[in-house]
C-alpha cells in the first residue's frame, strides 16, 4: 500500500550479506561473531548487547568526524566529513560510508503490538520505524579511501537534493527531512566496519513565508456519498505559521478554501482533518491540494505547495446472487471472512481446514439500495501470504472485491474492508 514500501536500491545486498536468516536481526560493525546466524554476520537481538559491548572494548585506527545541514527551501542536504587516522592496519585501503536514515516512518510490523507496544502510533495503531535506510551517499559499498597511514587526515563533502520519496519507489514513505540523520563509518572494504558516527542535519529556513504540503490523503466512500480529506503540512519559514489557506478540488471541480489558524515554529507539523465533504463519486476519485497565503501573504516557495491523492468510490452491483471466492495460504485456521448487509452479518466462512487451495465457494444473496461490507480477516496479523487471495463476483461474474497474494491493491495484515 502507499506509504509502506521500505525497499531502497541498497537494501537488498546488504541484507544478502550479512547472511540474514531471521527477523529481527542485526549486525554489530559487519564482524563475525561466533553467535551469528548460518555463518553470516546477523544475529538475534538478544546477542547484540554483548556483541557490542566486545566491540567497544577495542582501539579504532581511525576517528571519524560529521556535519550536516538542509537547505529547506531548496531541500539541499550538505555532508561534511572529516577521517583523522592515528593506527596502523592490516589492509591498504579504507572504504567511507554515509548513509542517509529517517526516523517516525509509521507502517505495519508484525509483532510490533506484542514485542514493542511503546511504539505503537496511539492515533493511527501503526508502528514508528526508526533508522530506516533511505539512501546511501557514496553509493552501495561506500567510497575507497586510499591513504590510511597515520597521521593522515581526509575530508570531503557530499551533498543530495532530497527527494520527496525514493525515486523508483512509487509507493514509499514521504522523506521528511526534519526528521532525518546521517551516518558515517569506515570499513575495510565490504565487511568490517572500524569506526563511525552519527549527527542530525541542521535546519536552515531561508524563506519567511514557506509552507510545505507534506502529505494528502482521502477516505474511500462507505455507502454514504462523503469522504474525509486528511491534509499534513510543515512550516519551512523562518517565522511562526499562523494561518494558512487550503484549498482543494474533487475531480476537476471547483475549488473550495478551507481557512487553517494556528502557531507552528519552523520545521513544526500540522494535521488537518476536513471531514464530510460531499463528492458526486466514480470508482476512482482524485483530490488536487494545495496551499496558499501563509499568515496573508506570497508563499516564497510555490514547488512544496500542491499534491493530488485518490479515493476509491462504491462499486454499485446488481441485484443477485455473489459469490465469495477464497485460495487459502499455508495457515487455513487464521482465514475468516464475513459479508454484512447495513451492518449485520448475512454470510460469514472459515476458519478453514485445507492449505493452498480454492475452497468450495460461498453464496449471498444481495438486493439494491442496501449497503453492504466485505471483510477479510487474518488472526495472525500476516493477511493471506502465496498462493492465498479471496474475490467477491456479482451475479454477472465481475470482481466486486479482491484481494490477497496478486491483487491490485497488494496483501493485507489482520484484517481489510471492501464496501459496495
Amino acid at each position: 500500500g502507499n506509504g509502506t514500501d521500505f525497499n531502497t536500491s541498497f537494501g537488498s545486498a546488504i541484507a544478502s550479506q550479512s547472511g540474514v536468516s531471521g527477523y529481527p536481526a542485526g549486525t554489530v560493525n559487519r564482524h563475525q561473531f561466533s553467535m551469528t546466524q548460518g555463518g553470516g554476520t546477523a544475529m538475534s537481538r538478544g546477542d547484540w548487547s554483548s556483541a557490542a559491548n566486545q566491540l567497544l572494548s577495542q582501539v579504532s585506527p581511525v576517528n571519524v568526524g560529521l556535519q550536516a545541514s538542509i537547505d529547506m527551501a531548496t531541500n539541499m542536504l550538505t555532508v561534511n566529513v572529516e577521517l583523522y587516522y592515528t593506527g596502523t592496519q592490516t589492509v591498504s585501503s579504507n572504504k567511507l560510508n554515509i548513509a542517509v536514515v529517517q526516523n517516525g516512518i509509521l507502517g505495519p510490523q508484525s509483532g510490533g503490538s506484542t514485542y514493542n507496544p511503546s511504539a505503537i502510533d496511539p492515533a493511527t495503531g501503526l508502528y514508528t520505524h526508526q533508522h530506516m535506510l533511505r539512501h546511501m551517499l557514496t553509493g552501495q559499498w561506500g567510497e575507497t579511501i586510499s591513504n590510511i597511514a597515520p597521521g593522515t587526515l581526509y575530508s570531503n563533502t557530499f551533498t543530495w537534493n532530497i527527494p520527496n520519496q525514493i525515486s523508483g519507489y512509487p509507493q514509499s514513505p514521504i522523506i521528511d527531512p526534519t526528521n532525518i540523520a546521517i551516518i558515517a563509518f569506515v570499513s575495510e572494504g565490504q565487511q568490517e566496519i572500524l569506526s563511525g558516527t552519527e549527527t542530525y542535519p541542521s535546519l536552515s529556513f531561508a524563506n519567511a513565508y514557506d509552507a510545505n504540503l507534506i502529505s494528502s490523503s482521502a477516505t474511500n466512500i462507505m455507502c454514504n456519498p462523503t469522504t474525509d480529506l486528511t491534509v499534513n503540512f510543515k512550516n519551512y519559514g523562518n517565522t511562526n505559521l499562523t494561518s494558512l489557506d487550503i484549498e482543494y478540488s474533487v475531480n476537476g471541480g471547483a475549488s473550495i478554501t478551507y481557512p487553517w489558524t494556528g502557531n507552528l515554529t519552523s520545521g513544526s507539523s500540522e494535521t488537518v482533518v476536513i471531514q464530510n465533504i460531499p463528492v458526486n463519486a466514480s470508482l476512482t476519485n482524485t483530490v488536487d491540494v494545495s496551499l496558499v497565503s501563509p499568515n496573508g501573504n506570497t508563499d516564497q516557495n510555490l514547488a512544496n505547495n500542491t499534491t493530488q491523492c485518490t479515493f476509491d468510490g462504491m462499486y454499485d452491483a446488481p441485484d443477485g446472487q455473489v459469490t465469495i471466492e477464497v485460495t487459502t495460504d499455508n495457515y487455513p485456521s487464521e482465514t475468516t471472512w464475513k459479508l454484512k448487509e447495513n451492518g449485520i452479518t448475512i454470510a460469514s466462512g472459515g476458519p478453514f481446514s485445507s492449505s493452498g487451495a480454492p475452497q468450495t465457494p460461498a453464496y449471498a444473496t444481495i438486493s439494491s439500495g442496501n449497503c453492504y461490507t466485505f471483510i477479510m480477516e487474518d488472526s495472525y496479523g500476516d493477511g493471506l501470504l502465496s498462493p492465498g487471495n479471496y474475490k467477491v463476483k456479482d451475479a454477472n461474474g465481475s470482481i466486486i472485491v479482491w484481494g490477497g497474494t496478486n491483487s491490485p491493491n497488494g496483501n493485507f495484515t489482520t484484517e481489510e474492508t471492501t464496501y459496495f
